[in-house]
């Protein structure tokens, strides 16, 4: 399979890109072997840190110490890619002492030749963190920018544009406004196959189909927020702990996420989705399309975006009203179904991020493109995503 042979290559270049150099025993203790064969779950906290979000970074980190001085350390594991400095990255363990205060502790440092954007660089430090504990399953959290499958057409060479497309928006050496993503076919391409229970972005935008579609091969669950996402994100002092629970239950987590904003009446969304179902959605979807060439007006549709100009719209509602513009509402009532079995949670406070009334009930959790069959750059890459290729 071929995103199988573009991880396995990725893991082969790791020693191009200075691959995992580990602690030393006088910096670290020996970690045995029987320590990690102890462990039941890890989560995998991938952040992209040397960014505008440096100091909301700084705080999530603290939110995970403070979470991991509750969950057993024997059982469970928290794993962390962060860069510490222009010049330094690494994956870290949390460690606890005898007081019950925990701290980082590096398990692989990396030299800094190319971004934590670039895909082989994703792949490496996944691999690194998957081959640590051999009876463990595996979580995966994204940690940083986001705007859905939108590309940045990037050569991962860092250039000057304040634009915010795909995953990431790294820093450059100099800082500034010089920023480097990771596009959504190559970013897949880094995660392997069904090494995941749950791939959770902790980022803007990423609960769209585009996204979760190209994603269906890499976990079981599927967390994120269709829309912006305040900069304190996850709260992971309260999130993690559902996590590492014997339930693992992700509806209660995302609940959790959705009552620290509520809470303080400001507005969010999150969607739980079932990956067993997103083929029946898109079955179901590809019918609609295939009804009519009538789309409904975008005036008419519930847009997640804070701006107009990259709109990202409600999935079920675009396509629901698109069936029944094409006199196809039995394949609505089908799409209707479909949904109801694939996302398990999702939540909507009743103000959008202008502070305004949207109608929330109108919400399914998830967003989609408006397709018109351009010629423009983003639309020519939107014909080459997994979803596009499956519905159009």
């Amino acid at each position: 399979m071929e995103k199988r042979i573009l991880y396995l290559i990725a893991v082969l270049l790791s020693a191009t890109f200075a691959g995992c150099e580990k602690n030393s025993p006088d910096d670290a203790q020996e970690w045995a072997q029987e320590e990690k064969d102890r462990v039941e779950r890890a989560v995998i906290v991938y952040a992209v840190n040397r960014s505008s979000l440096v100091y909301d970074f700084d705080d999530d980190a603290s939110e995970m110490l403070v979470a991991m001085s509750r969950i057993d350390p024997d059982r469970n594991q928290l794993l962390v890619y962060k860069t510490d400095s222009a010049t330094e990255s690494g994956l870290y363990r949390v460690v606890r002492d005898k007081s019950g205060n925990c701290r980082f502790e590096m398990v692989c440092s990396y030299q800094r030749d190319v971004t934590s954007t670039h895909p082989d660089r994703i792949g490496e430090v996944l691999a690194d963190a998957l081959s640590l504990f051999p009876n463990a399953a595996y979580d995966l959290i994204f940690w940083g920018h986001g705007t859905s499958w939108r590309p940045y057409f990037s050569d991962h060479a860092v250039v000057d544009s304040p634009a915010l497309y795909g995953y990431g928006g790294e820093y450059s050496q100099t800082g500034g406004t010089q920023t480097d993503w990771t596009d959504l076919d190559e970013l897949a391409g880094a995660v392997p196959d069904g090494r995941f229970e749950t791939v959770w972005f902790d980022c803007c935008y990423m609960t769209g189909i585009e996204v979760i579609y190209q994603f269906r091969d890499k976990c079981s669950t599927f967390v994120g927020y269709p829309s912006e996402v305040w900069d304190k994100g996850l709260p992971y002092d309260e999130v993690l702990p559902y996590l590492f629970s014997d339930d693992h239950d992700m509806t209660e987590a995302a609940r959790a996420f959705y009552r620290f904003y509520a809470d303080r009446s400001q507005p969010v969304t999150v969607a739980v989705v079932d990956m067993a179902g997103i083929e029946d959605v898109a079955d179901a979807a590809s019918g609609i399309i295939a009804s009519g060439p009538l789309r409904p007006q975008t005036s008419d549709l519930l847009n997640y975006s804070r701006t107009k100009s990259s709109p990202f719209y409600d999935f079920h509602q675009f396509f629901r009203m698109t069936a029944e513009l094409n006199g196809a509402s039995e394949l609505a009532d089908v799409l209707g179904v479909a949904m109801g079995r694939t996302v398990l949670y999702n939540a909507a406070s009743e103000n959008d991020f202008n502070g305004r009334p949207w109608d929330s009930s109108s919400s399914s959790g998830v967003s989609t493109h408006f397709y018109v069959g351009s010629d423009s750059r983003d639309e020519s890459y939107y014909r080459t995503l997994d979803w596009f290729k499956r519905v159009y």
